[in-house]
């Protein structure tokens, strides 16, 4: 498992290692007291976001779904949420094989269907009129070291969530099965995710 105590609100925090069908990641944090609020948790990859979590609390009492490549968004996905202003909160997110599962509080919000393969997420993205107390990894192999600095193949979310915040350039995911003997016989296909950058130098 990995923790994170108290990010800064905006950041995108590396993601070391690929989603995989079991990943969770809880996030724990409280809702500001503020009248307009609004804030996001997203699933970033490249210019591309995987996963787009939005509570709304100003003329609409809802929390929006979706995904978006190149700045171009898909299909919203609604549901009612139960969130107030200065409320503390769990958000718990669940990969499985087809779809990400959404609880709120302990409770289920939603399924939303895989829209990018999900091995292609890099960071967690948090911006918007809340404060973290910490986000929780789990599920992951953890054969990396989370805590060191992490490789994109591209310039990385720097200024994420700000005004000055560029997307970074498109990346491809491949990957790469090494073989590992274990004993005489046995076989295993170790899998790491690779990061090639396809169209632009940063």
């Amino acid at each position: 498992m990995h923790d994170v105590y108290s990010p800064s609100v905006p950041t995108a925090i590396p993601i070391i290692e690929p989603l995989r069908s079991g990943c969770k990641i809880d996030i724990y944090g409280k809702v500001d007291d503020c009248r307009h609020k609004n804030f996001a948790v997203e699933l970033l990859s490249g210019p591309h976001i995987v996963l787009h979590i939005n509570f709304r609390f100003h003329h609409e009492h809802v929390v929006v779904m979706n995904s978006a490549s190149y700045g171009n968004w898909g299909d919203e996905v609604r549901h009612h949420h139960s969130l107030h202003h200065d409320d503390s909160f769990h958000l718990h997110i669940q990969a499985h094989h087809n779809q990400y599962e959404i609880q709120l509080n302990g409770e289920l919000l939603a399924y939303y269907a895989h829209r990018f393969p999900m091995e292609s997420v890099q960071a967690l993205g948090l911006q918007g009129d809340f404060t973290i107390e910490k986000v929780h990894f789990s599920g992951f192999q953890f054969n990396l070291d989370w805590n060191s600095e992490c490789d994109y193949g591209h310039r990385g979310y720097s200024a994420y969530g700000t005004d000055d915040y560029e997307p970074p350039c498109s990346v491809a995911f491949i990957t790469l099965c090494e073989r590992h003997l274990l004993g005489r016989s046995q076989m295993s296909l170790v899998c790491w995710r690779w990061i090639i950058v396809v169209c632009c130098l940063d």
